[in-house]
């Protein structure tokens, strides 16, 4: 058992990062850094468990930052996007479907603008996959804060040779950040998996609010932090919290923020999604409880 562990300690001491400055420069250097700190604290053992404990899992919680840049956490990152935007959970679907029926069988009261069309705002749309549930003849604004949004959806109009609805215009921008949307101008908000990624989901609700006309809608699906304490989703939400926020989601108490934004009426729902068998990876297993359901101005 020795003689392996000294031929290895060794071999990684020899590796060289430099010219002049090899791996076992960097080992002696954390030798002497251990022996300062060490020389530092006090000498109640007490102490000095709970120190070197509590380093121990910061410098674990904070792997992930290291190594975002492997293949496992880059293909993490391309399926939080695509969960994020186009996602093809059969339960998702069945809700999404739900709450944007009203849209096409013309019951949804919404207030529409003087052409007697509906003008729907979706942040986060990525490609535009939400437009299938959209009632011909809208007027589409779409909002995203990743780059590559811009040239999916634009091809995804491109490949349709008689559109359906018109895009107005795309804004690369955050959902917090509705600067160029003017007051009372929208009929509907499509926020779907969006305020994870503001800045400020409070703040990002009063620009909705703002923007919306008088009865205009916010429809919502967004998951949330459980309200169950000490459960596996809890768990796995506390062990991924920091990973998550790599990828701009953040997991918050969303639903209590929507409830007191100051809409007239909020009709809400929760669900824990079921991801079995969906090929789901590490940190988007603890997405699974959601919130579902619409708001009105």
């Amino acid at each position: 058992m020795t003689a392996p562990l000294v031929t290895c300690i060794t071999t990684v001491s020899a590796i060289t990062l430099s010219e002049d400055f090899s791996l076992g420069d960097v080992v002696e250097n954390v030798k002497e850094l251990g022996s300062w700190i060490n020389s530092w604290l006090p000498k109640n053992i007490v102490v000095r468990t709970m120190f070197y404990g509590a380093t121990t899992v910061v410098c674990l919680r904070f792997i992930p930052v290291f190594l975002r840049r492997t293949s496992f956490f880059k293909n993490v990152e391309i399926q939080s996007r695509y969960f994020h935007r186009s996602t093809a959970l059969p339960e998702l679907i069945r809700i999404k479907e739900d709450l944007l029926k009203e849209l096409k069988d013309e019951s949804h009261e919404l207030p529409a603008n003087e052409e007697g069309k509906l003008t729907l705002l979706e942040l986060n749309a990525g490609g535009g996959t939400n437009m299938s549930y959209y009632p011909d003849g809208c007027v589409y604004i779409a909002t995203d804060h990743w780059d590559g949004a811009k040239d999916y959806l634009e091809q995804n109009f491109c490949d349709i040779s008689e559109p359906r609805i018109t895009l107005d215009r795309f804004l690369l921008t955050k959902p917090d950040r509705l600067i160029s949307v003017p007051d009372n101008t929208v009929s509907a908000v499509i926020c779907f998996h969006s305020l994870c990624s503001s800045c400020n989901v409070y703040f990002t609700l009063l620009e909705i609010l703002r923007v919306l006309k008088p009865g205009g809608k916010m429809y919502f699906i967004e998951h949330v932090m459980t309200k169950e304490r000490y459960t596996n989703y809890w768990l796995l939400q506390m062990n991924y919290v920091l990973q998550m926020t790599f990828w701009d989601c953040s997991l918050r108490d969303i639903g209590s923020q929507i409830n007191r934004a100051g809409f007239s009426k909020v009709n809400m729902s929760e669900v824990k999604l079921n991801f079995k068998g969906v090929g789901m990876m590490g940190p988007m297993r603890s997405l699974a409880p959601h919130i579902y359901g619409y708001a009105v101005k």
